[in-house]
C-alpha cells in the first residue's frame, strides 16, 4: 500500500517498496500554487498512486504536473516513468545522465554496471522488465544548475556528482526541503553505507556534504531512508565523519595487510566493523563494492596501486 507523508507544506514522501535490507524506494511530490513535480520515480504503481492522490486533492494531474525531476538515472529513480505517458511531464536531470535514459537498458549495463559476465543475468532482472527508453523531447537536461517555478515553490537544482556523475542536489526554497538522492546512507542502521559506483567522486561527496551543511534547510530528503528534520547539522556531520573514515580505513587496511586482494579487503572490513559492502543492486549481479570504488580513488591519487598480473593492491 502506498503510503503519502506531508514533511513540509505540500511536500510529501511516497513509498510503497521496502527492500531486504530495510531501504525504501521513494519519490517526493512538490505541488506548488499552480504546478506540481515529481522527485524520482521508481515504480509505476507509486506513479498511478501520485495521480490518483492529486486528483483526490482536487487538481488536475493532466495538466499540473509538468515536471519529473531525477536525482540520478540509477534504474531505480526512473523505473516508473511509464506510467506518467499520458501526461507527458518535462523529464529534468544532469545532462550526463541523458544517455542513460534514451538508450535504455544497455546503456544502463554498460556504462553505469559494467560487468560483462553478468550481463544477461541482469538483463532478466525484474527492475529491467520495467524499464523503457525515454524519447528525447521530453528531456530537459542542465550542466551547473536551473530553478523550477511552481508557482510559490522553487525548485533549485544543482549538481553534486558525488554518488554518481549525474547526482543533482535538489531544494525546495518555500517548503525548506533539500532533496539528496543517494548521497546518504541507503540502508537504515548502517553506518558507512556509501555505494559509490564507477561514475561516482569521493571528493565530490565531501563538498557536497560541506554544502548542505551551510543550507538553510528544514528537512533533509533521501531516498533511501526517512527524512531528517531540523536540527540536520549532526546528520551531516555524522556523514562526513563516516565518508572520510571509510576511505582512511580502507587505505589503513592496505598499508597494514601489504599486498592483498581487493576482495580480502572487503570480507575483512566487514568482518571487523560489521559492514555489508554488496550495493543495492546485487539483483542486476553488480560486483562492484565500495571498497573497491574507494580503492580506484586512492589509485587516482597515486596511494595504491593495482597489479593486474597477480589481481593485487599495494601501496606506492
Amino acid at each position: 500500500m502506498t503510503n503519502f507523508v506531508e514533511w513540509a507544506s505540500g511536500i510529501y514522501r511516497v513509498v510503497d517498496d521496502v527492500g531486504k535490507e530495510g531501504e525504501e524506494y521513494a519519490s517526493y511530490l512538490v505541488m506548488g500554487d499552480e504546478k506540481i513535480a515529481i522527485i524520482d520515480l521508481p515504480s509505476r504503481s507509486i506513479g498511478k498512486d501520485i495521480i490518483s492522490f492529486v486528483k483526490k486533492a482536487g487538481r488536475d494531474p493532466t495538466t499540473e504536473i509538468r515536471y519529473l525531476v531525477l536525482t540520478h538515472t540509477h534504474p531505480d529513480h526512473w523505473a516508473g516513468i511509464d506510467s506518467l505517458e499520458k501526461i507527458k511531464p518535462q523529464i529534468w536531470l544532469h545532462k550526463s545522465g541523458v544517455e542513460a535514459l534514451t538508450a535504455g537498458k544497455k546503456y544502463i549495463l554498460e556504462k553505469q554496471f559494467p560487468q560483462p559476465s553478468k550481463f544477461s543475468l541482469a538483463m532478466k532482472s525484474s527492475l529491467f522488465s520495467k524499464i523503457r527508453k525515454v524519447k528525447e523531447e521530453l528531456i530537459h537536461s542542465f550542466e551547473k544548475s536551473e530553478t523550477i517555478d511552481l508557482g510559490g515553490e522553487e525548485l533549485i537544482l544543482q549538481n553534486s556528482g558525488g554518488h554518481s556523475a549525474d547526482s543533482i542536489l535538489i531544494q525546495a526554497y518555500r517548503g525548506g526541503c533539500t532533496f539528496i538522492g543517494d548521497e546518504g546512507n541507503i540502508y537504515p542502521g548502517r553506518p558507512a553505507a556509501f555505494f559509490i559506483d564507477g561514475t561516482g567522486s569521493v571528493e565530490r561527496r565531501l563538498k557536497l556534504l560541506d554544502l548542505v551543511s551551510k543550507l538553510k534547510t528544514e528537512v533533509i530528503c533521501p531516498t533511501h531512508q526517512s527524512p531528517v528534520p531540523k536540527p540536520v547539522e549532526l546528520y551531516i556531520n555524522d556523514l562526513t565523519f563516516e565518508h572520510k573514515h571509510t576511505k582512511d580505513t580502507i587505505y589503513d587496511l592496505v598499508v597494514s595487510a601489504g599486498e592483498v586482494k581487493a576482495y580480502y579487503i572487503a570480507e575483512e572490513y566487514q568482518r571487523i566493523l560489521g559492514f555489508f559492502w554488496e550495493t543495492p543492486f546485487k539483483e542486476l549481479g553488480v560486483a562492484e563494492t565500495t571498497v573497491t570504488a574507494f580503492l580506484k580513488q586512492l589509485e587516482k591519487e597515486g596511494k595504491v596501486h593495482y597489479e593486474s598480473h597477480t589481481q593485487r593492491w599495494s601501496i606506492l
